[in-house]
């Protein structure tokens, strides 16, 4: 018998990586097979803030998948701890109304913040817990030096999200290394691994189109292209992604870059005007979807702007799985997820050790290397590997095995 599920989420709705991600998958596991009832409760930012007319419209669409929305406000800034806890007893109260109106007997989580919510709410309402994203954020946080191992917040998330981790039904993470670290804690959770994937029917190369393509963006044929899509700062690199594109200028003959990011473009544009000619580089905001596919069929190489430290091995960045789908070799540093293994044992990227330093001799001999290969032979090369390594199609299997074998 269908059973229905909560999902929790502590992102806004329109937030990217819940679109891209979970939502994506629960869509298509919903539109396939009689797994009951989701009802989903999200956290609102300002930064996604939706009108009342749009709020009906979705809301109305995600029915049609058995799927329905209940947001509830996102709190942050000054007394971060009492924001939090006010958070937390808002949705105890939501989740406890559906837990009882609509008989949810799972609970499905988000990443390490929801999760750590989510334990809590499975344990005093005896609900079975599934995290996707199963990724360490306390000790992410600690890395990027935001907080410390002193830091009350630290201690308290650090330790609900290991007991998440470990107390869980279902567990969905990014990489074997966290895998394997979850099964040396004695985990009693049901453990896959699922690196962050894209859609291979959105995703898709067009090769054909390529000079077109890049003549209306203004590159010619002799450009190679490099392209970063993402944040600066934060989880991922500032200063650091305009040197490396200044040592790939100085090294590889005809590089320009492409720059796909949500932060504010004249910024941008400033911080890369230190480090390369204006003629060398071109910002662009968020784009739609077929104008984002557009510059990665343009492109001839992708960038991972995540800085290395010892917990990023444990991170799955989406924009690997983008680039590989598209048939584009990549960028990164290593010790960041399996990309950097990837990169050199199926040769469809170059490693790194840190942007913030200038890479050794045989970093541009090997990015030599891939841009001389034949573009036909290596787009299909790239996303084959890609195929299996970061296709929506394996988590989608993965769900399917879930709610539907093990049930």
């Amino acid at each position: 018998m269908p059973k229905n599920t909560l999902v929790f989420i502590y992102n806004s709705f329109k937030d990217p990586l819940f679109q891209n991600l979970m939502l994506s998958y629960i869509k298509t596991l919903t539109a396939q097979h009689q797994v009951g009832k989701f009802y989903l409760i999200t956290f609102e930012q300002k930064r996604y803030l939706l009108t009342r007319e749009e709020k009906v419209r979705i809301k109305v669409e995600l029915e049609s998948y058995n799927i329905y929305w209940k947001p509830l406000i996102f709190h942050s800034g000054k007394f971060l701890l009492l924001k939090k806890a006010w958070d937390f007893g808002l949705s105890f109260l939501k989740v406890l109304w559906i837990r009882i109106r609509h008989q949810t007997s799972i609970i499905f989580c988000f990443a390490n913040v929801s999760a750590s919510f989510g334990y809590v709410f499975s344990k005093m309402m005896h609900m079975k817990l599934m995290v996707y994203s199963y990724e360490p954020h306390s000790e992410f946080m600690v890395d990027l030096g935001y907080w410390s191992k002193s830091d009350i917040k630290y201690k308290l998330l650090n330790s609900l999200e290991w007991k998440a981790g470990i107390h869980a039904d279902v567990i969905m993470t990014g990489t074997k290394w966290m895998v394997e670290e979850l099964e040396r804690r004695g985990s009693s959770a049901t453990l896959y691994r699922t690196p962050t994937a894209v859609d291979p029917e959105v995703f898709k190369p067009n090769v054909e189109d390529r000079k077109i393509i890049r003549k209306q963006l203004g590159f010619n044929d002799a450009d190679k292209i490099f392209i970063y899509i993402g944040k600066f700062g934060g989880l991922y690199y500032e200063d650091g992604i305009p040197r490396l594109c200044k040592y790939i200028h100085q090294h590889i003959n005809h590089s320009k870059f492409l720059i796909v990011t949500s932060n504010d473009n004249e910024e941008i544009t400033n911080l890369f005007s230190t480090s390369l000619p204006s003629n060398a580089f071109h910002i662009t905001g968020n784009l739609t979807q077929e104008d984002l596919i557009n510059h990665l069929n343009a492109s001839d190489f992708g960038i991972s702007g995540v800085p290395p430290s010892p917990n990023q091995k444990y991170r799955s960045p989406t924009k690997v799985a983008e680039y590989m789908l598209m048939g584009i070799p990549y960028i990164t540093t290593a010790g960041v997820a399996e990309d950097d293994i990837y990169a050199v044992d199926a040769k469809v990227g170059v490693v790194t050790p840190d942007f913030n330093a200038e890479p050794q001799a045989e970093f541009y001999s090997n990015i030599n290397d891939l841009l001389i290969e034949d573009k036909l032979e290596q787009v299909e090369r790239i996303r084959n590997i890609g195929l299996a390594y970061r296709s929506k199609e394996r988590i989608d299997e993965i769900l399917k095995d879930i709610y539907i074998t093990k049930q």
